[in-house]
């Protein structure tokens, strides 16, 4: 219950009413804190193990065969504060989240690209539009001075998109998934990533994919611990990129704006990220009104369009989607987007404070573990440890025939 409600009281509401059970929000609340900390220590112990093996490790051979191992990572948002301070909340701040979903897949690969041409979500300029508008705010979401206001017009955007097209037959399917949620550094969570991948033999999959966004950090995370994983940018994130350069460039020409869109993403898509960056570069090269600033004003177009080329000269090589639809491979980080959303559910919220520390890590494992599929939660709980005085362990009297 403290991980699917919205908060321990009305935990405590619901498991008074539904479940006929007496127990107090602030029971709930050093429950989660000790059974979460107790699964913390669990995955910790895990990693220890799993990074202390002798080079080169040997990977873990799944059960079963696994056609595409899927890993994502993504950050999120958490509003945390100073413990052990006195009633009240002390010293309120945003803490990121590390986010990452484990996928078992299946797919068939093509020798021939499945989907050659862009999607038409991606030329719906009513969608295009208010993607780009939606993840503009979603960048800014968590920020101490963000107001209600911006808040609620980010849930209105999103809530406006419209539905994107049916997943093309290539696609792969997600057959299962499990999920890690932190506030550990990406260091140390990149070991807990490798970790979980080796329990679920990913590392022998046929095919791997490792997916994310342009943060530097997922990439140190891939190469460091998922060097064997095809490294893919995040599609839906080189859309938006290239469409703000485009309005940069042609703030006043709308059909010249989308036209340029419409051939750099289609371009990026087929994976000619090459012709995209010659392009702005030959712009940027050309003198403008604004050339001569230094360093250029935020709203200066001459800035978006060099943190564009700088955002796909830095992802070129991550960026050949032809090829990735070709092995069955995920294109975009949607997956992971999702997973966020799912723990944010639980965790984010401009009323919710989590103490820094034991109690914020305690709630994020036992929602990542209710989220994940199969019984990961209730298996758990069944296997813990716990007092040998408990009436679980007592021996159950045999019955005596009369």
């Amino acid at each position: 219950m403290a991980g699917v409600a919205s908060s321990f009281e009305v935990a405590e509401e619901a498991l008074r009413v539904v479940g006929e059970m007496e127990i107090s929000a602030r029971q709930v609340n050093k429950l989660t804190e000790q059974m979460g900390g107790e699964m913390a220590a669990e995955r910790d112990a895990r990693t220890e193990r799993y990074v202390e093996q002798p080079l080169p490790r040997q990977p873990t051979t799944a059960e079963v065969p696994i056609e595409v191992a899927a890993v994502f990572c993504d950050g999120g948002r958490m509003r945390t504060r100073t413990p052990e301070q006195g009633h009240g909340i002390h010293r309120p701040h945003w803490r990121e989240t590390k986010n990452a979903a484990f996928h078992r897949m299946r797919s068939k690969p093509l020798q021939r690209d499945p989907q050659p041409d862009l999607p038409d979500c991606f030329r719906n300029q009513a969608y295009v539009e208010k993607l780009v508008n939606g993840l503009k705010n979603l960048k800014n979401e968590g920020r101490e001075e963000l107001p209600d206001t911006a808040q609620a017009g980010v849930e209105v955007v999103a809530s406006q998109l419209p539905a994107a097209e049916e997943p093309a037959p290539w696609q792969p399917e997600t057959l299962f998934r499990t999920c890690l949620s932190s506030l550990a550094g990406s260091g140390d969570f990149g070991a807990m990533m490798a970790a979980e991948a080796d329990a679920r033999g990913f590392f022998t999959a046929s095919r791997r994919a490792f997916v994310g966004d342009g943060q530097g950090y997922n990439w140190s995370i891939q190469q460091l611990w998922f060097p064997t994983f095809t490294a893919v940018t995040d599609f839906v994130h080189a859309v938006e990129y290239v469409y703000s350069a485009a309005k940069a460039i042609y703030p006043d020409d709308a059909s010249a704006r989308w036209q340029n869109y419409v051939g750099w993403a289609n371009a990026c898509w087929q994976g000619r990220v090459s012709d995209v960056i010659d392009v702005l570069a030959r712009w940027l090269s050309e003198p403008g009104p604004s050339a001569e600033r230094d360093p250029p004003p935020e709203n200066d177009p001459r800035t978006t369009v060099q943190s564009t080329l700088t955002y796909l000269s830095n992802n070129q090589q991550r960026m050949d989607y032809s090829r990735y639809r070709r092995a069955g491979l995920p294109v975009t980080s949607s997956l992971a987007e999702s997973l966020v959303k799912q723990i944010n559910h639980r965790v984010k919220g401009t009323e919710k404070f989590w103490n820094d520390g034991p109690s914020g890590e305690a709630i994020l494992q036992l929602r990542a573990a209710l989220i994940s599929d199969g019984d990961r939660l209730q298996k758990w709980i069944v296997n813990r440890q716990i007092s040998s005085f408990s009436p679980r362990c007592q021996k159950v009297p045999q019955a005596t025939s009369a």
